[in-house]
């Protein structure tokens, strides 16, 4: 990558751009020797933005204002200059179209690094179609989770199921306000159904269970009165939650990656409308429960495959099959059985 000094790029930038403009090639920008930046194509600096957003991680790098900056636009024949306030950000611009960009060192860095990891998760839409295909024929991890659909439909054992990407069990647990103590004193869930049953309280249904399978931390709670807060910080990079009202009939599944809903429902109208949720009821076996462009389509397959391949005949357990093959979801069938899980009060008990 050649060099060059601002110095000479505000002198004379119709020339640099139009080299840039003309090779597609980077040009890097030195200040009294020191780096400063580097001139991108806008092609080149378009890829990088596309990829670093999918990325979450710490604050872009923001240079504080010192240099001085051209009072307005500046013209250089058939480019002009646009200077950030910032004081290191220039865009340059021929016939209203964005041509090249200087970019700080540091900022430039990020943008790779972040680009970087989100190109190694990407794939072309029919290679990533043929890679779905491929997973939604494996056999799903540990017990899965199509075995609690009978008892979840009629909220045993928890009204709410929440599965996280990112923090371990207890890092979950007591960032949702369960009881450090609980934790520390390793409640189990079989405790507090055999002192329910001995005094006649309910307090099972104010307990937050928690796990690990696989690459996943579950939570399961009934929610009564808002007791847990839900509040993750930072929030999780993937969440699937599932959530039965049985009074209402309301069976609710919700994915989040990255901070976006992915499952948007049809358009509704009203104040109780929510387009972050997906009601299990509207799937019905035999048809694909997600439009081909729909962001959840991939989730086709996988529940094609659950229907052809496993003895489940409920739609919520088929539904659920097709879910623990596509994300690898699974929960302890014994232990929650027997109630060997871990639990938690909220720390307001």
């Amino acid at each position: 990558m050649n060099s060059v000094e601002l110095s000479d790029v505000m002198a004379d930038f119709a020339g640099l751009i139009g080299r840039v403009d003309e090779t597609g090639e980077r040009l890097s920008v030195t200040d009294g020797g020191e780096p400063a930046g580097v001139l991108l194509p806008a092609a080149e600096l378009a890829e990088l933005e596309h990829f670093a957003q999918r990325v979450h991680g710490g604050p872009r790098p923001r240079p504080t204002a010192g240099r001085e900056r051209p009072a307005g636009p500046e013209r250089q024949g058939p480019y002009v200059l646009y200077a950030h306030a910032d004081g290191v950000r220039m865009t340059f611009v021929r016939d209203r179209v964005t041509v090249a960009e200087l970019r700080s060192v540091a900022e430039l860095d990020w943008l790779e690094d972040k680009a970087r990891t989100a190109r190694q998760g990407y794939m072309h839409p029919k290679q990533a179609a043929a890679f779905e295909e491929f997973l939604a024929r494996q056999p799903p991890v540990g017990d899965g989770i199509a075995w609690i659909a009978e008892s979840w439909r009629d909220q045993e054992p928890f009204t709410v199921l929440e599965f996280l990407k990112g923090p371990t069990p207890e890092e979950a647990a007591l960032a949702y306000g369960a009881d450090p103590q609980d934790i520390a004193d390793g409640l189990r869930l079989h405790q507090v159904r055999d002192k329910d049953e001995r005094e006649g309280t309910d307090d099972l249904l104010d307990v937050l269970a928690f796990g690990e399978a696989g690459e996943w931390t579950w939570l399961g709670y009934h929610d009564v009165g808002l007791a847990f807060t839900r509040t993750l910080d930072p929030p999780p990079a993937h969440r699937i939650t599932l959530t039965a009202i049985m009074a209402k009939g309301i069976y609710e599944f919700a994915y989040i990656k990255d901070g976006i809903h992915q499952n948007p429902t049809p358009p509704e109208t009203g104040a109780d409308a929510r387009p972050e949720m997906y009601e299990i009821p509207w799937y019905t076996p035999g048809e694909p429960p997600f439009a081909p462009d729909a962001p959840l389509a991939f989730l086709n397959p996988h529940i094609r495959r659950a229907e052809e391949h496993t003895d489940w005949t409920d739609s919520i357990a088929l539904f659920f099959a097709g879910l623990e093959r596509a994300f690898a979801l699974s929960l302890p069938q014994q232990a929650l059985t027997t109630g060997q899980t871990p639990c938690a009060h909220p720390a307001s008990h």
